[in-house]
């Protein structure tokens, strides 16, 4: 692979660092946060200057560029904003799944409005190892051309509250379902609770949707396909890769603060930036953040060509840039000092929206687990 971008990719990350430069303004990101209110406007203009459905076919308004030019976009707005960034990048993740295993008549009523912004394209995650799903059942009604019946299950959802439809997945890789489901928010049986206000990612509004015996149609449901991956396994590994940009964007936002910080603060008669303890932090971040973005870069590539190292490599992507952004903000904020833990200030939240979405979903202890599996197997 090359590891010099094309002069499109460089005008793609130039234009997305443009716009979040110009919209995801502080005070903007500081009363979102607090309200737990989803950013509209700035998704519609993101969407009329096509950074949302970057990777979509044109014929669903898409630009047919790849998930490495959509990843490009989420380090940039994620860059200049760890809130209204995830926001914006988790807002069509259950398109990922609609453009890949969709069919035609599904891709044209589900992508398009996604990319004019008139609508949200989350994912329902249901694993029945959590307490709360053990009476789950997730099966083909009694009559195979009425399609699927969801009997039971709970999922924690960004976004669920705001979009007409929600991809529902399965969560066991070895239950033999390999199907995914398009559900109607206000179709009978789908329950939508309060927010819940984590650590992190409040602007993304995660609330629990409960899905109580609820009936899909056959024209609703993603099929396989025969000699293709299956949706879950799509879903996690473009999960990954776009949280692994997520987490690049905001390791190097806080590191450009730091930076910025260094070269204005004085102690003891003069900048800090000459303390040569400060340096070797510097230099330590500006290291973990390159590498970082190698293997970001590599992960959103492999994904494009299909290498047969996809799976491993992006939970190897995910665990490292997790982590790399947590460090980052920590030591952000410890070269600001007092000013880096006030919430007027937006170091302290890319430290709450890292450690977030480092647990969010696949932990990282879940990433080693299968990362040695792959290792052990191959």
């Amino acid at each position: 692979m090359q590891f010099e971008l094309t002069d499109t990719q460089w005008d793609i990350k130039k234009a997305a660092k443009e716009f979040a430069e110009k919209e995801f303004e502080l005070d903007l990101a500081l009363e979102l946060e607090k309200e737990g209110r989803f950013p509209k406007s700035v998704f519609e203009k993101a969407c009329q200057l096509g950074f949302i459905g970057i990777d979509y076919p044109e014929q669903y308004g898409g630009q047919s560029f790849g998930l490495f030019e959509n990843i490009l976009v989420i380090e940039e707005f994620t860059r200049k904003d760890s809130g209204i960034g995830i926001a914006l990048s988790l807002a069509d993740i259950g398109s990922s799944i609609i453009v890949r295993h969709g069919n035609e008549s599904q891709k044209k009523k589900f992508l398009v409005p996604v990319t004019q912004g008139k609508d949200l394209s989350p994912v329902a995650l249901i694993d029945p190892l959590q307490k709360e799903n053990q009476e789950f059942v997730f099966g083909k009604s009694g009559n195979d051309s009425e399609g699927y019946v969801i009997h039971k299950g709970k999922s924690w959802v960004p976004h669920g509250s705001l979009a007409s439809i929600i991809v529902v997945l399965d969560g066991r890789f070895d239950s033999g379902n390999s199907n995914a489901l398009i559900v109607e928010r206000d179709w009978e049986g789908v329950n939508i609770s309060g927010l819940k206000r984590l650590m992190g990612m409040r602007i993304s509004l995660i609330c629990e949707v409960d899905f109580n015996h609820v009936k899909v149609p056959k024209d609703f449901v993603i099929e396989r396909g025969s000699g293709g991956k299956d949706p879950l396994t799509t879903y996690h590994q473009v999960h990954r890769i776009k949280t692994s940009a997520q987490a690049l964007g905001i390791a190097q936002g806080a590191f450009d603060q730091a930076v910025k910080h260094v070269k204005e603060r004085e102690q003891f008669g003069r900048k800090i930036s000459q303390f040569q303890g400060i340096q070797f932090m510097l230099a330590e971040l500006y290291t973990l953040i390159e590498a970082t973005r190698s293997l970001v870069y590599r992960a959103a590539y492999d994904y494009d060509v299909q290498s047969s190292e996809l799976e491993k490599i992006s939970c190897v992507t995910k665990l490292f840039a997790t982590e790399a952004a947590v460090r980052t903000t920590i030591d952000s904020i410890q070269i600001h000092g007092g000013v880096g833990l006030m919430k007027d200030y937006s170091i302290e939240r890319m430290f709450r929206d890292a450690k977030t979405i480092q647990n969010f979903e696949e932990t990282n202890l879940s990433q080693k687990v299968l990362i040695a599996k792959k290792i052990i197997s191959s």
